[in-house]
């Protein structure tokens, strides 16, 4: 598993919610980190990938598109 930056995350899952294992963060900003698992849909991640502490010590899920302006997300 490669170590990747939040730009190389955004360029090879366009529009798709990925989960991010063992982040970098700056803040509250994520720099990078290893992709666990990534989905156009938030909730089969969640079904997916229950058990991602056994190999990360943190995970935080990122949404790479652009946010629509009428849409609330509840993180």
């Amino acid at each position: 598993m490669n170590t990747l930056t939040i730009d190389q995350i955004k360029a090879q899952y366009p529009d798709e919610w990925v989960l991010v294992g063992n982040p970098s963060l700056s803040g509250a900003t994520v720099l990078g980190g290893i992709v666990i698992d990534h989905s156009k849909d938030k909730r089969e991640i969640a079904y997916r990938q229950p058990n991602w502490r056994a190999q990360f010590q943190s995970a935080i899920t990122v949404f790479t598109g652009d946010k629509p302006k009428n849409r609330k997300f509840w993180l």
